[in-house]
């Protein structure tokens, strides 16, 4: 698999200069033909899914505020909270789905929310909370999951052997043994949050690597294809 195969995952939505989690982002990394976009769900008190990464909103907690509270605070600080329908509507047909679930308790609903408006193959849940993405697959067992994780212990022999389709490593994590224990486990392994375009080339050009998640959108692709990525 060469390195043009690799997905490159638009972390957040291609960021610079739109802001993150927005549908400005979203649809920048469409335009610039990433593979997938990275995104951060959460639930708001009245059960509406919103695009945020934080559990708080100007030092409020999303999940005791009701959805339109989130839209007026956002409204104020001058920027606009999607919905996780919008993302989907305006996913569809054009790019792939990395839909990072923040919090458990809620996998079912998404899993038939994402259902209505995408294939199967246009997205994966991902997760911290491995229980999070077990839940996904009772739910839905075609559904690809993701385990994210910045910590060895993460890698659990549960993890390695059970269903969990993709292994999303922090990039310190992303060698070594570690990355061979990944492998050998037939995994697919996508690695965050690939800034530097050295490590993108190494991670690129990496047979065991299936793709990298980066705030440097456009210059990773620009790696992918052997060209120089901008501003170096």
């Amino acid at each position: 698999m060469h390195g043009k195969y690799k997905l490159v995952i638009a972390h957040r939505g291609a960021t610079s200069p739109a802001r993150e989690n927005t549908l400005e982002a979203f649809q920048k990394a469409i335009d610039l033909r990433a593979d997938m976009i990275e995104f951060d769900v959460r639930r708001t008190r009245d059960r509406h899914y919103v695009i945020h990464h934080d559990p708080h909103i100007a030092g409020k907690p999303l999940d005791a505020m009701t959805f339109r509270d989130v839209r007026a605070i956002a409204r104020s600080m001058g920027f606009y909270v999607p919905e996780l329908e919008e993302v989907l509507a305006l996913a569809r047909g054009r790019i792939g789905l990395d839909i990072e679930l923040k919090e458990e308790g809620y996998e079912r609903e998404i899993v038939r929310l994402v259902g209505g408006f995408l294939n199967e193959a246009d997205f994966i849940v991902s997760s911290f909370h491995a229980g999070c993405l077990s839940r996904v697959k009772q739910s839905r067992s075609e559904v690809r999951t993701g385990l994210i994780f910045n910590d060895v212990e993460a890698l659990t022999t549960e993890i390695l052997e059970g269903d969990t389709d993709w292994l999303l490593p922090v990039q310190s994590l992303a060698a070594g043994e570690m990355l061979e224990r990944m492998k050998r486990a037939g995994k697919k392994i996508a690695v965050w949050t690939v800034n530097d375009t050295q490590q993108m080339k190494r991670l690129l050009d990496d047979d065991r690597i299936g793709g990298i998640i980066t705030d440097r959108t456009d210059a990773a692709l620009a790696v992918r294809e052997g060209q120089k990525a901008p501003n170096g």
